[in-house]
């Protein structure tokens, strides 16, 4: 894969690295709605749930516009920044990327046995884009962290975290912005009406 690599055959070169990390989610999820990861998740969630009242008694004092933005920047923010970590970190701990996929699957699981598998409807308008994003990166760093492991006369990282970058600003980066406009939308319409 010397030179310039197309999107397309980039992605195609990802492939294994894709279904491994799929798998790994959608093992997590099960294993989340099963309640092997209950004591991971619940003191998170208690959390998660008095912020939740709080931004709530916020709309009185806020417009609907304002908290839309806020919950934008930080969703946005928020995933950019997990997605990132899976590719940069790749190299340095090869088993970071496979750790995210786990214990965000293993959430998704967990919250969709607390609150009924209406959770995985709830996501679905934002978790097409955000999802496939989130994977990507998982399967870019997975990539990255195998590629340290290469003997150094066959080892090419730099060229492959250039790669994986631009991947993560052409691909990784749309798909997240729109499922962090999505998801802010989706919240404030719940907050507001």
């Amino acid at each position: 894969m010397e030179g310039k690599i197309s999107l397309s055959a980039y992605l195609h070169s990802l492939r294994f690295y894709i279904l491994f990390v799929s798998v790994l989610f959608v093992g997590s999820i099960v294993l989340g709605y099963m309640g092997f990861q209950s004591e991971l998740f619940s003191e998170p969630m208690e959390w998660i749930q008095e912020l939740s009242e709080n931004i709530k008694d916020s709309t009185q004092e806020y417009p609907s516009w304002l908290i839309f933005l806020a919950f934008f920047a930080v969703i946005f923010s928020n995933n950019a920044f997990a997605c990132f970590l899976d590719i940069i970190l790749g190299p340095l701990i090869g088993i970071f990327p496979m750790f995210s996929a786990f214990i965000n699957g293993g959430l998704l699981g967990w919250f969709a046995q607390k609150e009924g598998l209406i959770v995985f409807l709830a996501i679905v308008p934002h978790g097409i884009f955000e999802l496939p994003a989130f994977l990507l990166s998982a399967a870019i760093g997975l990539r990255l962290g195998r590629e340290v492991l290469k003997r150094k006369s066959e080892r090419h990282l730099k060229k492959e975290l250039g790669d994986g970058l631009k991947v993560f600003v052409i691909l990784i980066l749309p798909l997240l912005l729109i499922a962090a406009l999505i998801e802010s939308v989706l919240i404030v319409a719940i907050l507001f009406f």
